[in-house]
């Protein structure tokens, strides 16, 4: 017997996420600035901020949502899910893209790799980055990322809190639990 349960996250768990974001993008800017640091050392190091630079910096960001939701989309293809994209209001307060793959079930180990690739993988590549040259206009995206990425976490936890053989499938809004029951 299989028992089905949906899970949405609430307002009152994006307010805590939101806390947790911001918490996270704070501890990502001088992670990420550490690389440039390194690089040329904290003494004499000035920089200037115009409005190109900030166009950059806004245009970085956006490509790294979407390629955050792009690797979701890659590991689901590879557990055999076909990924769809859109965008939603979580718990009706944090605006978020999504990438999901409806009706397709994911045992835990495969959610939990389409959950924290992103994560992973763009900090990883992100923190290299910031060694080059234009590490500088990687940092506060990178920061921004690593906050907006615990909403993954949290559903990472959430499907750890679960017995080993349920079954996940992703909602946009959500997860869908499929217990299994002697």
């Amino acid at each position: 017997m299989t028992e089905v349960v949906d899970w949405r996250p609430s307002a009152s768990e994006t307010g805590t996420w939101s806390v947790v974001g911001i918490a996270a993008t704070v501890v990502g800017l001088p992670l990420f600035s550490l690389p440039s640091i390194l690089r040329i050392g904290p003494v004499g190091a000035t920089f200037r901020i115009g409005v190109v630079d900030v166009l950059l910096v806004v245009a970085i960001t956006v490509v790294l949502v979407m390629a955050h939701e792009g690797i979701h989309a890659l590991v689901m293809l590879r557990f055999g899910a076909r990924p769809r994209f859109g965008a939603i209001l979580v718990g009706r307060v944090m605006p978020a893209l999504y990438a999901t793959a409806p009706g397709h079930r994911f045992t835990r180990g495969q959610y939990l790799a389409v959950g924290v690739a992103p994560a992973i993988t763009i900090s990883l590549l992100g923190f290299v980055a910031c060694f080059s040259q234009w590490g500088g206009y990687l940092v506060v995206p990178l920061a921004l990322h690593l906050g907006g990425c615990v909403g993954d976490g949290f559903a990472a936890w959430r499907v750890l809190c679960e017995p080993p053989e349920t079954e996940f499938e992703d909602l946009r809004d959500g997860i869908r639990f499929y217990r299994t029951r002697a």
